[in-house]
Formats: structure tokens, C-alpha cells, sequence
């Protein structure tokens, strides 16, 4: 038995001395190095950092207490903080309990030696070999900031019911911000890649931060509002889908009554499109054994063919809708929430080069002010920090531009191309076409 479990076993016996009726223990020791320019000069920090978390019941009377620390004293602290709130709390009618053990449903585990052991001189000779690469790319462009980063994390979550939960796992990104100018415009343009195991190959972020930096500087106002088909490629796709859609499928908002989709289960409401939450995913960016609470990952069907099948659960919200968890539990803000892990967009029928001929716009780099979009009603304006105009056949830079519409009303236009993008945010989906989409700018 390891100093921490034997610790977690301690503190779940301890808490149940106090009067606990169950009580969960979860701790997170994470390693961390980064490297961020500012123009071309790097800085490193490199931290270590645990993490306590104890959720304890008293009959249906819940409490939670965190701490920075896995020494036993602060631990029993915590956890005698933890059992008194809990006394002094009020019932919750809805609460049923801890989860209770059951074993992971896959073997993959997101941990790569090289990302461990990695000293941060040598992400800083990375970075600076990035900075060396980008600086010489074009008399146009300058560096406007280059960074690097490892994680190495290691979780543990017991219960009193039996669950003995245990990962590991690590993940390195890089990415390139460039600014360009030719006297006259200026733009710029952005790259990055995140993986769970060392990477090797920076050439793409290079070029995808180069060309949009360029482009821009050649771009022209689009002076005019147009409606018709939207092309969103994958990546500013992704934040769409993580602030527009994702929150929908929350099981809490869904009972809170929040979700628009909280009566539409088994009912045609996204056309044809597919979504699957997949933590089992094979070197997915947010692959686990367990979810924060040790409820094994799993494979979840949320959407299929346009039909809605599934929200995303934990155990709280699970028992209240009377099935199982998804093993979507996530910890922060002092509480026990729903996240996603991988989320997967099926492609479609169509190529990229089909879709790209039948729009008029394409969404290109990131998406501005997205935390405003209203997930409730589907409604949503975001503006494109690097667009293009299709024009007989070929993309013109345009400068940016105001994208608006409501993704139930427009959902039966929406097509997806065949090929599923690695996104590095957790998010794998083709590019898709949105149609009667309101364009300005």
C-alpha cells in the first residue's frame, strides 16, 4: 500500500468515526512546466501542486472541504471541517449516495515517459528553437508570443462504499502567435497542438500561424450583410460547440430546467448529425480510467442521426433521473459538476472541397467573443478573427466579420465533411457546413 492510499483510507475511517453516513476522498498531485514568450524572449515557471478534495453525507445532509496539502493533519482537518458543515447543512431530498465501485471499461492510459521526464531547459530549448524558426519566416511577421507546456498528473478518488479509483496521465502543448505587417495593414495569425505524449512535429502550427498572419494582411472589409451557407472549420468549430451545444447536454441543467432539450429525448432536434462523448478514447486529450468521482469512463451516444439519446451524468444526476452515471463527473468551484471528455462529431458524406464550393464564407482561426452566445434559446454571434470569402472558387481574405443565426432553427441545414479533425481541445469534429447564416462586417 502507497503513502496515499494509505492516507485516503485513513481519512475515509476517520471521517466516519466523526458521524459521517459516507464520505469520498479525492486527491490530485500535478507537475507542471511552462515556457511563454513574451516577443522573443522565453520565461519558465515549473510547479507542483496537490490537491485535497472530502465530500462527506450525514443521512442526506452533504458537505464538502478542500486543501492544498496531503499531509495527515491538514487531511484530518479537513475532514473534520467536512463532517461538521455537513451536520449543520441542509437535507438534500434528491441525494442517494456515493458511487459505488465498478471496474474501468477500457486499458489505455494517456502517459508518455518523455512528457514526464521532460526538464524544463529542455522546453525552453523547444521553444526557443520555435521562436528561432517563426522570426525567420517572413520580413512581414514578427513573433508575437511562443510557448510550451507539460503536465504530469497523478489521481486518486476512495469512497467509503468500496471505490478505489486510481490514474495517471500526462499531455505537452506548443503553440505560435504571430503578427504581421507590410507598412499599411497589419494581422496576425495562430497555431497550436496539444498531445498526450511528446511532440515531435511543429511544422503544421508554423505554417496554419504563417498563413493566416499573411492572409490577413491581404484581407479586404466584407461591406456588406449576406445570408447563406457558413463553412465553420473544425477548429473555431470546436468553441463553438463547447459553448453553444455542450452546456444542453448538461444532465443539471437539463433538471434545472435550463436545457432546451430537457423535453426532446428520442426526438429529432440537430438534423443529422452524430455526437458521442467518448472517455475511452485512445490518445484523446480528456482519455481516463475514472471520472472525478471514480465512476469509470465510457463511450456515450448523445446524439444520433439528429436524435437526441443521452445527456451527460454523474452519479447525483444519474440517480435523480433513475439510471446510471455517463462518467462525466468533474471537480471545480467547489463543487461536484458535469463536464465532457472527448467529444466526437461523426462526419458525413460530403468532402471538404464539395462543402467549400457551396458556401460563401468560410470561418476560419478563432472565434471572438463566443462566452456570449446563449445556449438556452440556440442563439448565437460571434466574430471571426480570420474569414474568408468564397469567390469562383477561390478563398479572399476578408477582415473580420459578425456570424449569427440559431443552431435549432438552421439544424436540418447542417452537413458535415467526411473527414474528422484533431481540434487539440478535446473536441474531434469534421469541418461543417451551417446554412442561412446572417454574415456582416
Amino acid at each position: 500500500m502507497s503513502d496515499y492510499e494509505y492516507l485516503l483510507d485513513r481519512g475515509i475511517k476517520r471521517a466516519i468515526e466523526l458521524g459521517a453516513s459516507e464520505a469520498e476522498i479525492s486527491m490530485a498531485v500535478l507537475s507542471s512546466k511552462t515556457v511563454k514568450s513574451e516577443g522573443l524572449f522565453p520565461k519558465v515557471l515549473s510547479k507542483t501542486v496537490s490537491e485535497v478534495w472530502v465530500r462527506v453525507a450525514v443521512g442526506k445532509r452533504v458537505a464538502i472541504a478542500t486543501a492544498t496539502s496531503s499531509e495527515w493533519e491538514d487531511l484530518e482537518k479537513i475532514v473534520s471541517k467536512a463532517v461538521e458543515m455537513a451536520e449543520k447543512a441542509e437535507e438534500d431530498p434528491h441525494w442517494e449516495g456515493l458511487p459505488d465501485p465498478e471496474k474501468p471499461k477500457h486499458s489505455w492510459v494517456g502517459f508518455d515517459e518523455g512528457v514526464s521526464n521532460l526538464e524544463i531547459e529542455q522546453l525552453a530549448e523547444t521553444v526557443r528553437d520555435l521562436i528561432d524558426e517563426a522570426a525567420h519566416l517572413d520580413p512581414r511577421l514578427k513573433v508575437s508570443s511562443v510557448g510550451g507546456s507539460t503536465e504530469a498528473w497523478r489521481t486518486y478518488t476512495y469512497n467509503s462504499r468500496g471505490v478505489k479509483a486510481e490514474d495517471h496521465g500526462t499531455e505537452m502543448g506548443l503553440y505560435v502567435a504571430l503578427k504581421s505587417s507590410d507598412g499599411t495593414n497589419e494581422g496576425t495569425g495562430y497555431g497550436w497542438i496539444s498531445a498526450r505524449s511528446f511532440i515531435y512535429d511543429t511544422e503544421p502550427i508554423i505554417e496554419k500561424a504563417k498563413t493566416l498572419a499573411l492572409d490577413t494582411l491581404k484581407a479586404e472589409k466584407l461591406g456588406q450583410t449576406i445570408t447563406g451557407n457558413v463553412l465553420f472549420r473544425a477548429e473555431p468549430l470546436s468553441s463553438l460547440l463547447s459553448y453553444l451545444v455542450l452546456p444542453a447536454f448538461n444532465a443539471m441543467n437539463v433538471l434545472e430546467g435550463f436545457s432546451p432539450l430537457k423535453d426532446k429525448l428520442g426526438q429529432k432536434v440537430l438534423g443529422e448529425i452524430t455526437i458521442i462523448d467518448d472517455g475511452t478514447l485512445p490518445g484523446g486529450l480528456s482519455t481516463t480510467l475514472f471520472d472525478a468521482e471514480g465512476v469509470p469512463r465510457q463511450r456515450t451516444t448523445l446524439v444520433e442521426n439528429g436524435v437526441i439519446r443521452s445527456f451527460l451524468h454523474n452519479t447525483y444526476t444519474a440517480r435523480r433521473m433513475k439510471i446510471s452515471s455517463t462518467g462525466n463527473a468533474s471537480r471545480g468551484r467547489g463543487g461536484i459538476g458535469i463536464s465532457s471528455s472527448n467529444l466526437v462529431v461523426k462526419g458525413g458524406k460530403d468532402t471538404e472541397e464539395s462543402l467549400l464550393s457551396d458556401s460563401k464564407v468560410v470561418v476560419e482561426g478563432s472565434l471572438l467573443s463566443v462566452h456570449t452566445v446563449n445556449y438556452i434559446t440556440g442563439n448565437f454571434s460571434v466574430v471571426a478573427s480570420n474569414p474568408y470569402l468564397v469567390k469562383n472558387g477561390d478563398l479572399v481574405p476578408i477582415k473580420p466579420i459578425t456570424v449569427s443565426g440559431n443552431i435549432y432553427s438552421i439544424a436540418n441545414t447542417l452537413r458535415p465533411a467526411r473527414h474528422v479533425n484533431n481540434t487539440y481541445t478535446g473536441i474531434y469534429t469534421p469541418d461543417i457546413l451551417f446554412g442561412n447564416i446572417t454574415v456582416s462586417g
